[in-house]
């Protein structure tokens, strides 16, 4: 699924429900940080936190299930020099990249949660905690500073990629999906505004969110192929270290595990007034 086409499915799902009962239906927005998992920040390095943030829409479908719709945007950094181990101290590889998503969700709150509670709010309808589980589309585009100007990876091909010497490996593409688990708290602070603690992970499809996956490709053929730039950005360990840590077909991250993202933070929402008729029947 494409992000158009997940953004279709938005417009035609609010086409149809906003008629509805208005209090059925939260707008709000997020803001927070976002992290990597993956070949580099390969633990839980908070370190590498970054500001994110989005807008979202949710409709309930009663006190303890809604489904929501998210737009979110933030980057995701990470950076070898910051491990603790030597020889990825020693590969010395880095990036940055913004991501943005469209995702979907669904919302299970643990306690009775009121969409517009009476004006005596009581502690049972204000507050509680909540899963979710949803999917998402997202693009991605690692880049590195490379002499003070910015370079996007995936066309450099650091691992061969979109080479003659090595026609079984293709560009991987920039757009992919991602499986989102996650959990929080909603509190509502007035009758028609809330508040929202969550945190949520991405399982992603693809391994190449830090452009770092498989192995190391001959250094001669990035020369010959791409020039002294691709060479170095597929082997930066020469900064650091008198030998080239990246041998040919040497691995140069872990193909097995994809990569995942992580998106945190604090929002607020606001509940549609319930439609009153100002005429008596």
């Amino acid at each position: 699924m494409t992000t158009k086409h997940f953004l279709l499915l938005v417009l035609v799902f609010l086409a149809i429900s906003l008629p509805a009962q208005a209090q059925k239906h939260d707008f709000g927005l997020w803001l927070g940080g976002a992290n990597y998992f993956g070949d580099i920040n390969t633990g839980t390095d908070f370190r590498f936190v970054n500001p994110a943030g989005g807008v979202f829409y949710r409709y309930n479908f009663d006190d303890r299930i809604a489904a929501r719709f998210n737009l979110n945007a933030g980057r995701v950094w990470a950076d070898d020099a910051y491990a603790n181990n030597y020889y990825q101290q020693s590969r010395n590889l880095g990036f940055a990249s913004n991501i943005t998503e469209a995702s979907a969700q669904f919302e299970f709150n643990f306690m009775p949660y009121a969409r517009v509670p009476g004006t005596s709010m009581s502690a049972k309808n204000k507050f509680s905690p909540f899963v979710m589980a949803g999917f998402g589309v997202f693009h991605f585009n690692p880049f590195v500073n490379y002499n003070g100007d910015k370079v996007l990876l995936q066309p450099v091909g650091t691992e061969g990629q979109g080479f003659a010497q090595y026609p079984e490996l293709t560009r991987y593409k920039r757009t992919s999906t991602a499986w989102l688990l996650g959990g929080g708290i909603k509190y509502r602070i007035k009758r028609l505004m809330g508040i929202t603690f969550e945190a949520g992970v991405r399982k992603t499809s693809t391994d190449y969110l830090d452009d770092v996956s498989g192995v190391y490709a001959d250094p001669v053929v990035l020369l010959y192929e791409g020039g002294p730039q691709t060479q170095f950005l597929a082997d930066p360990s020469v900064e650091v270290v008198s030998e080239p840590v990246g041998a040919t077909g040497k691995m140069r991250g872990d193909n097995q595990k994809s990569d995942d993202y992580f998106f945190f933070g604090i929002g607020i929402s606001y509940t549609l007034n319930p439609y009153r008729c100002p005429f008596p029947r």
